[in-house]
């Protein structure tokens, strides 16, 4: 038993001073890197400004530019297959089409791209578009929601739509922007519907607005109670019949003069945002990912060094 005893105590010492040299090796061999870590400061500076210097030079300045838009005259389909073309043109690197259309720079140009702000909701009360509605039903029917928010024949007949390109540097407006929006708004056909399409609105305008002045002579009359009075009603609830009627053309009045501001544009733009600088994440960076890469490549390099050095002593 005593043997026994004495045998644990030898075991339970040993196991504490092998966790105490563990610890010991550890500290000593974390100050170690320190000593070496100051010894060779000036190395891993130089390493640092040099991965810097070179992530500068060979990391990309990609940029990307969002123009928001109305395709205007059922030009959806239109819009979409012009943007697809541009596409296709960079792709090729025409160049002569490019600078047929006046857009400069078009070798700094790597992508270009449509797509429709999520808006169903507009999309289904569209009065001008009433099967709308019908249509949504039968594909929520068949698909469900989520294929519905992302299926692109939808979104591309809804209202809004944004054009995203991406350039190698800056690009301004004037050099892309301006001539895309202006070679998107040249075509024979729908410049023929934007004439009508305008002439349409501003008639129904100038008759609500026409409708509006005599309602307001016949509740002049009525309010009145002029005997004189050529017009005359037979009941008397007719009176907030034309007031609501007044109140629905002023309404009418109101969405058309909106239309009419639209409608001086094939493809009306809503804003643009040029020059947003599209950064990686920490790692991904090359300004961080090269310098770290110098100095672990640096600190292997050394430790195998050493490791071959001692190798040849022994």
């Amino acid at each position: 038993m005593s043997t026994h005893s004495q045998d644990q105590e030898i075991d339970l010492g040993q196991i504490g001073k092998g966790i105490s040299n563990f610890f010991k090796g550890v500290i000593d061999s974390f100050f170690k890197f320190l000593f070496f870590l100051k010894k060779k400061l000036v190395i891993l500076i130089t390493l640092s400004v040099l991965g810097i210097v070179a992530a500068f030079f060979l990391g990309s300045k990609n940029y990307t530019h969002e123009v928001s838009v109305i395709p205007n005259f059922k030009s959806n389909e239109y819009l979409y297959t012009k943007i697809a073309q541009i596409n296709s043109k960079l792709r090729e690197k025409d160049r002569a089409f490019f600078s047929q259309i006046g857009i400069q720079h078009s070798d700094r140009i790597k992508k270009i791209e449509i797509e429709a702000y999520p808006a169903l909701f507009p999309f289904v009360n569209d009065k001008e578009n009433e099967n709308n509605f019908e249509l949504i039903k039968l594909m929520t029917e068949e698909g469900g929601m989520d294929k519905i928010m992302n299926d692109e024949t939808i979104g591309m007949n809804y209202y809004h739509h944004k054009i995203t390109i991406t350039s190698e540097g800056m690009l301004s407006k004037e050099a892309f922007i301006a001539p895309l929006l202006k070679y998107l708004n040249t075509s024979p056909y729908f410049e023929t519907q934007q004439k009508i399409n305008l002439k349409n609105v501003r008639d129904k305008i100038i008759l609500n607005d026409s409708l509006i002045a005599q309602i307001d002579k016949i509740i002049g009359l009525l309010s009145s109670n002029s005997s004189n009075a050529t017009v005359t009603i037979s009941e008397k609830n007719s009176l907030p019949e034309l007031v609501q009627k007044k109140d629905e053309l002023i309404y009418a009045n109101q969405i058309f003069r909106i239309k009419e501001s639209n409608y001086d544009k094939i493809i009306k733009e809503e804003s643009s945002v040029i020059n947003i600088r599209k950064f990686d994440t920490l790692l991904l960076n090359l300004k961080v990912f090269l310098p770290l890469l110098l100095i672990i490549g640096y600190l292997i390099g050394y430790a195998l060094l050493n490791a071959a050095k001692r190798r040849n002593n022994q």
